[in-house]
């Protein structure tokens, strides 16, 4: 019997099913890129759905919504709760499946002040408060290396004394609160005259790698929002020059949405989503609203009772 030998590859057909492979990879890569962007896009959006539903049950249980965070002067007011520093994220921990936590933090007799007792749980990095897109530390480069958070309350339109004709007082800080969050606020539904469906009530903001800027677009220390609120300088006053930055977001001619999607200016509202930005509105739903809208369509929906209209198309 005669032996046969078998005919292997030659070098030029194995570089081209080589080749043929290398294209398949580059034509689904992009597919397999975009469809795990729409999968960490849907849990950010889960995220600010949960947030809805805790704001709306802490409404419930005491008749207004928590305040955007408790500041040092003035004394806090009203039927919410919180001393000085603490922000509405600590509030709505418990509504959050967080009631270990929020026990451990004392948010009703204990300052956020960098103390032990306020500092190491307010360290903690909680999934619900990061967007998956955002790659940004998971804890403040700053003094107390608190948890991050993308998430920040809508202060509304008009965020400093000046702006609405009040006289603006030397080392206070904004307390003009058109939205539904604010220093000490704690905004009933009812004074949502423009509608719960019309009315936006968390944002998301990027991490910032370059360092959070103020409203002036001074560099300050911290290079992201947190989720516990605002930190006190030396356990007696809120960190003025962080505030807004680290708590809430004010619609007006330097800090706007048009600055979405650029990390960097982590003090307004931007993302790491493509071409926009997801919000919770105050009815509970979460809307995706594009980068290129109207800057004055935006304060007009930040703000609670401005009587502006507009359509969501």
């Amino acid at each position: 019997m005669g032996n046969r030998r078998g005919r292997g590859f030659t070098l030029v057909e194995l570089l081209v099913v080589i080749a043929i492979i290398g294209v398949l990879v580059a034509l689904l890569l992009p597919a397999v890129q975009a469809a795990r962007e729409a999968a960490r896009r849907m849990k950010c959006q889960n995220n600010l759905k949960q947030f809805g539903l805790a704001l709306h049950n802490y409404h419930d249980s005491y008749g207004r919504m928590p305040a955007a965070y408790y500041r040092a002067w003035p004394t806090s007011v009203g039927s919410t709760f919180g001393t000085p520093g603490w922000g509405w994220g600590a509030m709505i921990l418990p509504r959050l499946e967080q009631q270990g936590l929020f026990e451990s933090m004392n948010v009703s007799t204990l300052k956020l002040d960098g103390s032990a007792a306020t500092k190491i749980p307010a360290q903690t990095s909680l999934a619900m408060f990061r967007c998956p897109s955002d790659t940004g530390k998971k804890q403040n480069a700053n003094r107390f290396d608190y948890g991050t958070s993308n998430y920040v309350a809508i202060f509304g339109a008009l965020y400093d004394q000046a702006s609405i004709g009040e006289p603006v007082v030397a080392g206070s800080v904004p307390n003009a609160a058109t939205g539904l969050f604010g220093p000490n606020s704690g905004i009933r539904m009812p004074e949502i005259s423009d509608g719960t469906s019309n009315t936006l009530m968390i944002a998301e903001m990027c991490y910032g790698p370059n360092g959070v800027t103020d409203s002036t677009g001074a560099k300050r220390i911290y290079n992201g929002a947190i989720w516990a609120g605002v930190p006190l300088e030396n356990g007696t006053g809120s960190n003025v020059s962080n505030m807004l930055s680290l708590c809430g977001f004010s619609a007006g001619a330097n800090v706007r949405f048009r600055k979405m999607n650029t990390p960097d200016s982590s003090n307004a509202i931007s993302s790491a989503h493509a071409n926009g930005t997801q919000f919770s509105v105050a009815d509970g739903s979460v809307r995706f609203i594009s980068q290129n809208a109207d800057g004055k369509m935006i304060d007009a929906v930040a703000d609670r009772a401005d009587g502006a209209t507009f359509t969501w198309d």
